[in-house]
């Protein structure tokens, strides 16, 4: 019955999209979420893996529900007091819940299954515990648990960089204020060859004139 409950949940995560009306960016990883719980979820189900599945399923949600506490406290603290721990928190949390899993997955199906004695196929009393089937579903859990850390690594790099853009954008900007350059001589002679002998005779009184003023 459990497990008919989370597969129900998972596949109601579809039409959940539609009235949620989420944006089109984030659709594709929403969809690829909910196929990858529908797919666990089944596949526990089908192979009778009931103990070791509802074990890993609690580390999971142990971990989601943390990361929502996290945002839920972001969003209501605004002054941004208490939210950067519980964030810490919740990753550090998320990254101990994928090693743990893999670590339960390596204990169960490498080492636990493989000493029993039965290892026999049998669909009537539920028995799928042969050396090919525990070998694909330890590599269907490794390689969930590095799409979670992939997922986790980029989310928290572009975080990094949005907050560096933020900064960046919010520093004030240094007005150099550029001093006028005094010409010198030279220039100001070559300046007065450059032009005619009229307005060089001009220009010759009218420096007169500013330096008897100066005087």
């Amino acid at each position: 019955f459990y497990f008919i409950f989370q597969l129900s949940y998972w596949v109601h995560c579809y039409p959940e999209l539609y009235f949620q009306k989420v944006k089109r960016d984030e659709m594709s990883d929403r969809i690829q979420y909910a196929t990858l719980g529908v797919i666990a979820v089944s596949a526990i189900y089908l192979l009778n893996l009931n103990r070791v599945g509802i074990c890993l399923l609690t580390l999971h949600y142990l971990s989601e529900s943390l990361y929502h506490v996290a945002r839920i406290v972001e969003y209501l603290d605004k002054d941004d007091n208490g939210s950067k721990g519980i964030h810490l928190a919740a990753s550090g949390m998320f990254v101990l819940v994928r090693l743990g899993s893999i670590i339960l997955s390596v204990l169960t199906f490498w080492y636990g299954l493989a000493l029993s004695d039965n290892q026999v196929i049998n669909i009537a009393e539920g028995n799928f515990n042969t050396q090919a089937v525990r070998l694909g579903v330890l590599a269907s859990i490794c390689a969930i648990q590095a799409y979670f850390m992939w997922h986790f690594i980029t989310e928290q790099l572009q975080q990094m960089r949005e907050q560096n853009a933020l900064s960046a954008a919010s520093r004030p900007k240094s007005k150099i204020e550029k001093k006028p350059v005094k010409k010198t001589k030279k220039e100001e002679k070559r300046e007065d060859d450059d032009l005619p002998e009229v307005d060089q005779n001009t220009k010759k009184t009218l420096r007169s004139r500013t330096a008897a003023k100066a005087k």
